[in-house]
This record gives structure tokens, sequence and C-alpha cells, in this order.
């Protein structure tokens, strides 16, 4: 267990915009920062994070929370496991960080598995590094690549030798479980029960999270096969675990999110080597889907960072078609795309080592070519005239385009198609069509596509019953005081001789007076709990902030919290200046808008009153009993005209 003071100490020192900046691409917006959501996929930004408060919230999906419920939510990670993650970023000692083997085998599999994992990095680091054997092949091998010392480090590149169960003694005298070890993709076993490393012999690339921890390695074979055995792959990768999802992953993510944000671009290329490289070049916004299909996840990973995609392919005209359909992924998520074509026989990797960095930046900006022209030159140029290949090149065009959410761009797209290709727009847009409505079947399981259809006349409903409860002018004076309750304000309280003086109050003092002069609760049993532990905790003296509730423990706390302190709308700082027009906040007015909470709060008690006492009139036989609850509500009556004279509503009845 972790001791209270630590996590507090762990707490007192978090900065939500840092925790959250690792993962989404923030930018500022006056006192908060917005960026797209990472847990719903989204167009417009609507994720807000709060360093004031220590808080982020969606206004799209509802998620909302502080830097730990963050983790949680976002890496999956237990409490525990996000108190780690952060006393880490933080460099926070923490009791038990670093775990016994026994005490491994308690947490769970996914933090079991990150041990493995870490350690495996500094051991594989250290065997390229402090052996002969690392150093001869593995290390001989990277900078023959053409990679720097100081890359190699960076990327935590290792090598893991020739001796078939290093990594499997060495696991074992560490305490690690061979079954742990096996999930994360070091050892395999043999019938007997015996293990040998699935990466002997080969130089390993670690993958890393967003956040920078280890998750999987891929490792490169350095020598050809021995004996006449079937040839293996030139590439192992790890098995996916609770800690790995291949299709969640992209390789050099960790190191190229920041400059992915900057400039606004991500760079994918196919592999380890050519991030490497590119990285070495100074373009740092480069990842690699590790020689998969791209995938919708790793689509909408980017989609975090940039608006912009650029694929650098190799050249070789086989790959590039095969891996055209998995470009529409991207077009399908609203981002742009752009293609690099190297020269034959050049890849990424190959090019960026041979040439200076400024001539491959250069080449870089100069190369990049709008996608679907790009394809569309591409199918033309392979149908050699003929009319039935024309046609299928024409109809898989069409399906790119028909992927773009933005209707405007499909038709410019379509009229530069159509240029290209020869074709009139209407065919296309015919074709087009088609396809939608085709996209439309499937998506809805239908064979028909719904008509438009006029709206049905509506039969006029009668307006709706007054509402009676308070439960919405408890909500927003709890509003105010959790938002504005430390801020000062003068308040004119009459004194005996009829003359005004003006008082200083908090916020918080001043809604306590208000609402015990007329011995006032709130009726709502979460408003009531929030607001007594509020007043109990300053009748002691002690500094109460609207970041606590926001992360409270109590969980039904956290998100009322949350959701009385964020905003959706904020306005610009410089609004004022800009348009000359002035604007009157919230507090600014702070008292009057208390007040007027506090008034109407009142007069929705005198409704219920009120009602109240009908009920017992309707229910009372006798005269002298019909007689005290007239009297009553005369009363009430009478209070009711004097609060409305203050609020200008009007009484009814």
């Amino acid at each position: 267990m972790i001791a209270p003071e630590a996590i507090q100490r762990v707490k007192d020192v978090v900065r939500v915009e840092e925790v959250v900046g690792e993962f989404v691409a923030l930018k500022r917006k006056g006192p908060r920062y917005l960026g797209l959501c990472p847990f719903h996929n989204e167009k417009t930004p609507s994720f807000n994070v709060s360093p004031a408060l220590g808080i982020f919230k969606c206004f799209g999906c509802g998620e909302a929370g502080d830097a730990i419920t963050f983790l949680q939510k976002h890496e999956h990670l237990s409490y525990v496991e996000a108190i780690r993650w952060l006393a880490k970023r933080y460099h926070i000692d923490l009791p038990e960080t670093e775990a016994t083997p026994e005490q491994q085998l308690e947490h769970s599999e996914r933090e079991s598995l990150a041990a493995v994992q870490r350690f495996a990095t500094e051991w594989s680091i250290g065997q390229l590094w402090d052996t002969d054997e690392g150093r001869r092949i593995g290390l001989a091998y990277f900078h023959e690549r053409g990679f720097r010392d100081e890359v190699i480090r960076t990327f935590q590149l290792g090598y893991v030798p020739e001796q078939g169960s290093a990594f499997a003694a060495a696991a074992r005298a560490q305490g690690f479980d061979p079954e742990l070890v096996e999930k994360a993709g070091w050892i395999k076993r043999r019938e007997d029960g015996t293990a040998w490393d699935f990466f002997a012999g080969r130089v390993t690339f670690p993958v890393h999270g967003l956040g920078g921890q280890v998750i999987a390695f891929g490792a490169r074979a350095l020598r050809s096969d021995k004996g006449g055995g079937a040839k293996l792959p030139k590439y192992f990768n790890s098995p996916e675990s609770t800690l790995y999802v291949k299709s969640r992953s992209l390789y050099g993510i960790h190191f190229a999110k920041k400059a992915i944000a900057d400039s606004g671009t991500c760079l994918l290329v196919e592999g380890y080597t050519d991030v490497i490289s590119l990285h070495q070049a100074g373009i740092r916004n480069v990842v690699a889907s590790s020689g998969t299909s791209l995938t919708e996840d790793q689509v909408r990973l980017i989609k975090r960072y940039a608006g912009q995609v650029t694929i650098l392919y190799d050249g070789d005209p086989a790959g590039i078609k095969a891996s055209l359909r998995g470009i529409d992924l991207i077009l399908a998520e609203g981002l742009g795309v752009k293609v690099v074509l190297f020269p034959d026989g050049e890849d990424p990797d190959s090019f960026a080592r041979s040439r200076p960095s400024s001539e491959v930046e250069v080449f870089l900006r100069d190369a990049a070519r709008d996608f679907l022209a790009f394809k569309t030159e591409l199918l033309v140029k392979d149908t050699g005239g003929d009319p039935v290949l024309k046609a299928a090149a024409i109809h898989s065009i069409v399906e790119s385009i028909a992927r773009i959410p933005d209707q405007v761009l499909r038709q410019l797209y379509i009229q530069q198609c159509g240029r290209l290709m020869e074709v009139s727009e209407q065919a296309l847009l015919s074709e087009l069509n088609k396809v939608l409505r085709s996209a439309y079947r499937k998506r809805h399981g239908t064979h028909e596509v719904p008509e438009v259809e006029a709206p049905a006349l509506q039969v006029p409903q009668p307006p709706p019953a007054p509402i009676k409860g308070t439960a919405a002018q408890e909500r927003d004076l709890l509003r105010i005081l959790l938002n504005y309750g430390h801020q000062r304000i003068m308040v004119p309280i009459r004194l005996e001789d009829g003359s005004t003086s003006d008082t200083e109050y908090s916020v918080a003092e001043y809604m306590f007076e208000l609402l015990a002069l007329d011995d006032l609760m709130f009726d709502e049993p979460l408003f009531r709990e929030i607001y007594m532990d509020y007043r109990h905790a300053s009748n002691r003296g002690e500094d109460v902030s609207a970041a606590h509730y926001a992360g409270h423990d109590q969980a039904d706390w956290r998100e009322l919290a949350i959701d009385l302190l964020t905003d959706r709308h904020l306005l610009s700082p410089n609004w004022k200046e800009r348009h000359r027009i002035h604007t009157v906040h919230e507090r600014d007015k702070l008292q009057d808008a208390l007040e007027e909470g506090f008034d109407i709060l009142r007069e929705r008690r005198l409704d219920r009153m009120l009602e109240e006492l009908d009920e017992r009139l309707r229910d009372t036989e006798r005269p002298e009993g019909q007689a005290e609850v007239l009297q009553k509500k005369m009363l009430l009556i009478k209070a009711k005209v004097a609060l409305a004279r203050k609020t200008g509503r009007v009484v009814v009845g």
C-alpha cells in the first residue's frame, strides 16, 4: 500500500494540463485548454482542461475528472497504478515503488507485464553496451545503419545474445514468473518446460506508449538462418496483451507527439528504422504503423494531434497499391492526406541517411502531393486506355472521395478528378451517389434509402405546468458557492437608525447567513451533503477550495462539482478590447446573483407551502380548522407578494 501522505504529495505537484497533454494535443484558450476528446470520436474540440481547478471535462460525451481519473480511464490503470505513473512522471519517491518479485505477483497483470518490459528494456540495453557480443554484433549493426549513439540511447535500442536462454535465466533470477515473461513475449517454452529466448541473436526496438512506458518490442534478426530449415521472418514482435494492443499503437508516437501537434502534420512511414533515421535528421513528427495495415484506432490516435497526414512511400508500386485502402480510413476521419514518393531504390531510412538534414526537410516539403490526385494518376496510368480498367479505376477513386465527410471538399475532388480522368462531373457524381447509397444500406441494414418526408402536423400541447421543486435553484446556489465562495463582496446592511453600512463578506459567508435567516436548507441530498461539508469546513477556519471537490474521492461529489465548475462557453480575454462591447460577468455582480437565486428559492418554497395548505384545506371539514388554514395562507400570499415586488415577478391567483 502507498501511504496517504505520499499520495497527497503526488496530488500537490500534479498539473492536469501536463498530464493530459501527454496524450491529447491541447491549445490554450484563455484560462483553460481545448483539444479533441480522446474518449469519443469528434471533429470539433469539446474537451476542456482547467489548470486552476485541476480538472478536465468533455462537453461532448460528459467524461470528466482530475489527472488521476484521466489516467484511469485513458490508460486503463487502477488508482494505485495511476498514482505510481504520476509519481514517476514528477520524480516523487513512493514507498514500494520498486516492488519485490512477490509483490509484483500481487499486482494486476498489466502492471506485472509493465514490470517485465521495464526490466527487459534495461537488460537488453546493458547487453548492447556492456558486453563484447553486444558491441561486436548489435552496436556494430546500428552504427552500420548510421545511427548515432545518442539516438540509440534515446530510442532505448538493445540486443539479446545468441545464447538461447540468457534472458530467461536473468528474468528467473529476478523472480519473474515464467508464465508472465512468456505473455510479455520474451520467452517460449519447450514441451519439457524449459525456456528459450524468443529474441535470441536479435537487436531490439522497444515500442513506447504515449506516456513513454515500454509496452512491447520489435526484434530484428542480424544473421541468416543456418541449416536447411524454414526461413524465419526478419522481424519478430511482442504478442498482444493487456498492456499492448497493436492496432492502437504507433511506433515512435511518444517521441513525435509534440512535433506533430506543433507542425499540424504527421509523417507516416512503415518501419522502425525509417522513424529513427528521420528523427536523427531532425524530422521529429514521424511515426510508423510497424508494417501492419493502418487501423481506425491508429488514425484516431494521429487525429488527436494533427489534421494532416503525409505518407512516405519507398517507390514500390505493389506496396503503394496495397496501402491505398488503408488510406481511405484517414479520409473518413476528416484528415487531409498527402503522399511523398521517394526516388527508385530509396526509402525514408536510406534517403535520410544519405543526405543533409536540410535537404531531407526541403524534399519532404516540396515532394508532398495531394493523395487523391496521386491515386488518380497512378490508377489512370495502369488502365492503358482500356475502358473496363478505366471504369474500375473511376469506381476506386470515387470510393475514396465518398469517405470524405465534408460535402464541399467532396465536390472539389469530384471536379479535380473529372479533369484528370477526362470524365464528366455528372458521371462522377452519379457514381458517388451510388457508393453513398450502398454505404447507407450497409450501415443501416436496409435495402431502401428512406425518402425525406415533410414533418407531420403536431397537435398543440398545453403549456407545461409551473415547476414547484427547488432543485434548479439549489443547484445554482451550490454552483455560485463552489465557483466564488472565497471572493469578497461588499454588502449594504441596514442599521437600527435606518441608515446602511457596507460590510465585507465572502460569498460563502453571505450565503450561509441568508439561508440561516430564513431557516432554509437544500432539499436535494447530494447538494445538501456538499453544502454542509463546505459550511462545516469553513466554520472550522479551513481553506476550502473548489479543487478539493473537483478531485474528491467520492465519485458523485466529484462528478457534480466538475459539472458545476465548468462552463462550455468562455469569452476571450480580449473580447472587450476587440469589439468595444462591455460584457457584465457574473463574478462582477455576485451579490445580485446570490440574492436573486436566494429569492427564487424562497419563492418556490412559498409555492410549495401554499400547495400543502390547499391540500389541508380540502381535507379539513371543521370551519375553525379551515379558518386557521386560510389565515396561514393569507400570510404566505402576503409574503409572496412582497417578494414579487422585489424580484419583479407577477403573482397569479
